[in-house]
């Protein structure tokens, strides 16, 4: 029995590794070429050294790195243009007016927020009136002018600014070159004063035709017309200073005219308001929902996207007034004004107009059009 037990012994050391219970170290026995073993963070390999097999010196182990946990997911904000919106008021987050009262207290607070601030101090403006003209015209150009130059945001003119109030020609021509502007523009600003109309704009001067004025007796009939001209007039000079090349011309293919001489209209009747010449809610609007239900059907069924040409059947000025009331309204002056500057930069209107207010043309059109009949310009 103790014999066949110590067989088994032998047998058991025979088929077992060594180095499981043999220490492993740099030149410890070993019994098979080519094992290994990590100890004490070494890597021992067996290997023959001369007759017998050995551990060799080992090399050092350098521990795997663990894996670092993966990052946490960053939420991704959504585009605006990918959001669903159930109207264009909350794609903006305008409200959606349900009166007209409402619309003409905020673009009226909107507007004097606006010229509450002096702006441009150093611009003069100058009269220079024929004899014979009436005094109370001359105060209100001057003050209407003076209001909008002082008060918007455009660069300096070089010069002073010059309104002209003329009975003829040949004064005006003389008047134009006695104030230091050239004999050939003197010319062509007296020949047919404004083409029969009762004002007419520029870049550098604005003219008034008072034999018009005077035949037709404005300064009582159309009070709140003629009021409206002098701040009119002049903003149409910032809309060039600001916007040129890109005018509205007659066809308004580059610019329509309703975002010329509406806003002109808007800018002229509030700041008569402001001066208490001519009382913008009870005078001078109404006189905008009066041209807009007097004047050609072809305004009243057109939309305001529609409305490009200044041609004498389309009339850009009473339903670009609406339009322009509103979009001040919502955005204020500053954003209105700031088309303009886009325009200057040579950017299409379109583009021009969604830099300005952040509202896309198209979506302000559709806004417009819902709102139209609310504010009293309904589309019929």
């Amino acid at each position: 029995m103790r014999k066949a037990l110590a067989v088994l012994t032998v047998l058991f050391l025979a088929i077992s590794p060594l180095q499981a219970s043999a220490a492993v170290k740099a030149g410890a026995a070993c019994t098979k070429a080519g094992t290994s073993s990590v100890v004490g963070g070494k890597k021992y390999t067996c290997v023959k050294s001369g007759k017998k097999l050995a551990w060799d010196k080992g090399v050092k182990v350098v521990p795997a790195a663990k894996p670092s946990a993966a990052p946490a997911p960053v939420a991704t904000p959504t585009p605006t243009s990918a959001k669903v919106f159930n109207t264009l008021w909350e794609k903006y987050n305008l409200n959606k007016p349900t009166s007209a009262d409402a619309v003409i207290k905020a673009a009226t607070d909107n507007f004097k927020s606006y010229t509450s601030v002096i702006r441009n101090s150093g611009q003069e403006i100058k009269v220079v009136a024929q004899p014979g003209v009436d005094p109370l015209l001359i105060s209100w150009v001057k003050d209407g002018a003076t209001y909008v130059a002082h008060r918007f945001q455009y660069p300096k003119l070089p010069r002073s600014f010059v309104d002209f109030i003329a009975i003829d020609s040949a004064w005006l021509e003389s008047s134009y070159i006695a104030e230091g502007y050239p004999a050939n523009y003197a010319k062509a600003r007296a020949n047919n004063i404004c083409g029969g109309a009762p004002a007419c704009g520029g870049s550098d001067s604005n003219l008034w035709n008072y034999s018009v004025i005077q035949k037709t007796n404005s300064l009582v009939t159309d009070k709140a017309g003629l009021a409206q001209t002098p701040g009119h007039e002049f903003f149409h000079a910032i809309q060039e200073i600001l916007a040129a090349p890109n005018v509205a011309g007659p066809t308004g293919d580059k610019v329509p005219n309703w975002f010329w001489e509406g806003p002109a209209m808007f800018v002229g009747v509030q700041t008569a308001g402001a001066l208490g010449i001519s009382d913008y809610v009870t005078l001078g609007r109404p006189s905008m929902t009066n041209r807009y239900k007097n004047g050609n059907v072809v305004n009243r069924t057109s939309s305001l996207s529609e409305i490009k040409a200044n041609d004498g059947v389309i009339d850009p000025y009473a339903i670009g007034f609406a339009g322009t009331e509103f979009l001040v309204s919502q955005v204020g002056v500053e954003k209105m004004v700031n088309v303009y500057v886009a325009l200057g930069q040579r950017k299409a209107f379109d583009v021009a107009f969604k830099e300005g207010t952040g509202i896309e043309l198209a979506d302000f059109y559709s806004m417009f059009e819902e709102v139209r009949g609310t504010l009293g310009f309904p589309k019929s």
